[in-house]
């Protein structure tokens, strides 16, 4: 059985500034909108621990191709 322990491990500088980034933004909200927030957060990560897909922001409305008939430019 291998111990393995983290004492020393340090934060990189983009995680630092997340990290602190965390906590300015903590200190803002108020307790509902946290306790919304948390619990996003926790569906979000069982989702992503079920391989689920993120949900599609975009949909294409239409796909046209090639060049318009010039009658159709004109209203005939």
């Amino acid at each position: 059985m291998k111990t393995v322990s983290f004492q020393g491990t340090q934060l990189s500088p983009g995680q630092q500034r997340r990290l602190e980034q965390q906590r300015q933004v903590q200190a803002f909200m108020n307790p509902v909108l946290a306790e919304q927030v948390a619990q996003t957060i926790k569906v979000l990560e069982v989702r992503k621990e079920q391989g689920a897909k993120p949900e599609k922001q975009w949909t294409l409305v239409s796909e046209s191709r090639g060049t318009t008939c010039i009658a159709d430019w004109m209203g005939y």
